[in-house]
């Protein structure tokens, strides 16, 4: 187990994995192997709650499903990830498990907020392993500069239905009528 603390990749069965006390540290399964996490810059956790603070009223107050910040998704058998933000849509709202508290299965939305850490499995691996099992909406948040990218599944890929900037107004293709404000986002969290 030291070798999991010190960062560095280990190979386990995904029986082995599911064994691991709850964190922190916190790990992702991935193929046969556990990836450590480092933990989120006070930065990256602002940004994720105010996102969340957007989100999750909305979502209420339309009795649309539910949010979870870092919340486990048990995208396929091979692999396991924990993403900043994750929803599930009324319609999907069985895949989360009361019992495990996990999400088995692709949930409607992924956010990840990215990190110096974790932008090359964020913006590359995950994004294939996201589509593959099925996750229709993926936003990737750069907390830096607060834009957005927004990807919605198609035929042939994610295919960027929006890209906004800092200072912009955001509406989310998922959740029509709903607008979030960056500049606020900026605002909400401190320098």
């Amino acid at each position: 187990m030291s070798a999991i603390a010190q960062e560095k990749r280990v190979r386990m069965t995904k029986e082995e994995f599911l064994r691991l006390p709850e964190g922190p540290p916190d790990y992702e399964f991935e193929d046969g192997e556990v990836v450590p996490l480092a933990r989120p810059h006070s930065r990256h956790q602002e940004v994720s709650l105010e996102i969340a603070s957007v989100l999750n009223p909305h979502v209420k107050k339309n009795r649309l499903g539910r949010i979870w910040q870092e919340i486990d998704v048990e995208l396929t058998e091979t692999k396991t990830y924990i993403p900043d933000l994750a929803y599930l849509s009324a319609d999907h709202i069985g895949r989360h498990s009361e019992e495990d508290g996990r999400i088995h299965g692709a949930p409607d939305l992924v956010v990840e907020i990215l990190s110096p850490s974790t932008i090359s499995r964020d913006t590359l691996s995950k994004l294939r392993a996201y589509f593959e099992a099925g996750v229709p909406w993926y936003w990737m948040v750069d907390p830096e500069s607060l834009g957005i990218a927004e990807y919605h599944a198609t035929p042939e890929g994610y295919l960027r239905t929006a890209s906004m900037e800092a200072g912009q107004v955001f509406r989310p293709g998922l959740f029509p009528g709903l607008e979030i404000d960056l500049k606020r986002l900026t605002e909400g969290t401190s320098e």
